[in-house]
């Protein structure tokens, strides 16, 4: 390893971003690597950066998940099969945690010196690429829908259950409506009266680590979780079984593997892919094995 590209939202975690970086860049120059920084100003811009191949023989994104979406769709459709580090500084961090990435920059360091690549998984929500998780329904809906200052309370879209917890606080629980959604797989084809649907990459959304309790980043799958109409009432129910990952055996969930899905509905229901807005239905979500080379501890 001679050279490192760094990818950086200095607006990450409260520009914890920075405080972090200058640790980093400290460590790099005292072994004499060549850096090349890049600071993002606007949506895309991590994107490019990580497109443009300069002869790194490394990149890392330092951010959140959205600045990681960036990076990797960038590397990922300029064919480009460079080593990847992630280092959390973002909001939410859902792909560094369940990898165990290390956050403390000392040790992060020691990591990508050592320099363990691991390929994992990648999905594909029709023609984007997600880390971790897309989703469309009940929560998406409201995160497009309502005012700045409810979509405060709800915060990122990452925080899917933490929304049905707030929403109920705000009024909008009373205007649900339930959509009839059709997916079609090689493990399930059924039409149904849908609350909201996550296909996930791997198993940690939102802080949650049991909501795909199945899901591995290198399995080869995508991990689809459908909750169906439910009564508000057994919401609170629903998302008790949600923390001991129980609920995939709840009457009005289907949980499910497999390599590609495609959703479709004569609504109109916008896809949240992680964290990010990514079109709307239908679309076809499927898995892109091995698509990543991440350095892992």
């Amino acid at each position: 390893m001679e050279k490192i590209k760094i990818i950086v939202n200095p607006k990450s975690g409260r520009e914890q971003s920075i405080a972090k970086l200058s640790v980093l860049i400290g460590l790099i120059s005292k072994d004499g690597y060549k850096i090349d920084l890049r600071f993002t100003t606007k949506r895309g811009d991590a994107l490019r950066f990580a497109s443009e191949d300069e002869g790194e023989d490394l990149i890392i994104s330092v951010g959140g998940d959205g600045t990681l979406n960036e990076v990797v769709n960038g590397m990922y459709f300029a064919n480009r099969k460079t080593p990847l580090a992630v280092l959390q500084c973002g909001t939410v961090n859902d792909f560094a945690t369940v990898l165990n990435i290390p956050s403390n920059i000392k040790d992060f360091y020691n990591m990508i010196k050592i320099g363990k690549v691991m390929p994992v998984d990648l999905g594909m929500a029709g023609d984007r690429v997600f880390v971790n998780v897309a989703a469309g329904g009940f929560l998406t809906d409201i995160a497009y829908q309502v005012s700045e200052d409810k979509k405060t309370i709800l915060g990122r879209m990452a925080y899917y259950l933490e929304g049905i917890k707030e929403v109920s606080k705000i009024g909008i629980i009373n205007d649900i409506e339930f959509k009839k959604i059709k997916f079609e797989s090689q493990e399930y084809k059924r039409e149904e009266e849908t609350l909201m649907f996550i296909i996930a990459n791997s198993g940690h959304i939102g802080g949650f680590k049991n909501l795909a309790p199945d899901a591995e980043v290198y399995d080869g799958y995508l991990d689809v979780l459908i909750i169906k109409a439910i009564n508000i009432t057994d919401l609170p129910t629903l998302l008790t079984s949600i923390l001991s990952g129980s609920h995939v055996s709840h009457e009005k969930v289907e949980y499910l593997k497999t390599k590609e899905i495609k959703i479709s509905t004569k609504e109109k229901i916008v896809i949240d892919v992680d964290g990010e807005k990514a079109g709307k239905l239908p679309m076809t979500f499927r898995v892109l094995e091995k698509a990543l080379n991440l350095v892992v501890n």
